[in-house]
């Protein structure tokens, strides 16, 4: 969760605006999370939790991969697992491993091309 806190508090906040919760609260509740475990979380704290932040940081789902020639994005229903939704929140952005590999052989074969 440090990530999310450290470098995408306002998804949080979106997220307990989306849900008409205070957004001060949801933080409190992250980095309590956080800094003292789940467990410490009152029901009611869990709730908030469960409500606004576990979408955040479980099932998060790929972007998907759009080729630079295509207008359409491909979408992608993958989950992102823990390594690559720590770096979708640490730069910004992450491909499962099948939307990686393919923008991988597609900038192989733009190299490739430009090379010969």
């Amino acid at each position: 969760m440090t990530p999310l806190l450290e470098n995408n508090i306002e998804l949080i906040e979106e997220a307990a605006r989306d849900n008409g919760r205070e957004e001060g609260a949801v933080v409190g509740i992250t980095k309590q999370a956080q800094d003292r475990g789940y467990e410490s979380l009152s029901p009611a704290q869990v709730r908030m939790f469960e409500l606004c932040v576990r979408p955040l940081i479980e099932g998060v789902q790929c972007p998907g991969y759009t080729h630079e020639l295509e207008d359409n994005p491909r979408e992608c229903h993958r989950i992102l697992d823990d390594d690559r939704l720590v770096e979708l929140y640490t730069i910004g952005n992450a491909l499962c491993e099948t939307c990686e590999a393919q923008a991988s052989v597609d900038n192989h074969s733009k190299t490739s091309f430009f090379k010969d």
